[in-house]
């Protein structure tokens, strides 16, 4: 569960840099971390790694709202490097918006799970 709010933090980070200074350079990397890891975290769900908590597993919702905030947060980049930068704030605000929404209702369904065992 570490790792998950070590994402958490890495987009939240990289998403008030994006905001504060209009998309910086720094801003892009924060957020590419957060995502390389949560790539990272995905991959070891797939493939049925025990060190790895098991967020979204069953759900559907979940999953795809997390490969949304992917599809978001790559489209963001794109329109960054085009100088868009209201539209790279606009879609970053919704990919993190997007993968909360996530983190939220994934854990609140991995407590109701361990709960019921």
């Amino acid at each position: 569960m570490i790792i998950y709010i070590l994402v958490l933090l890495f987009y939240s980070a990289g998403s008030y840099l994006a905001f504060t200074r209009d998309g910086s350079e720094l801003s892009l990397w924060i957020l590419s971390f957060g995502i390389v890891l949560d790539i990272a975290m995905l991959f070891f769900d797939w493939t049925g790694a025990k060190f790895a908590p098991r967020l979204g597993e069953g759900d559907l919702a979940s999953k795809i709202m997390r490969i949304l905030s992917y599809f978001l947060f790559g489209v963001g980049f794109f329109l960054r490097i085009l100088p868009k930068i209201a539209g790279f704030k606009l879609l970053i605000a919704l990919a993190v918006a997007v993968w909360l929404v996530f983190f939220i209702r994934s854990l609140t369904l991995h407590i109701k799970r361990r709960k019921s065992k």
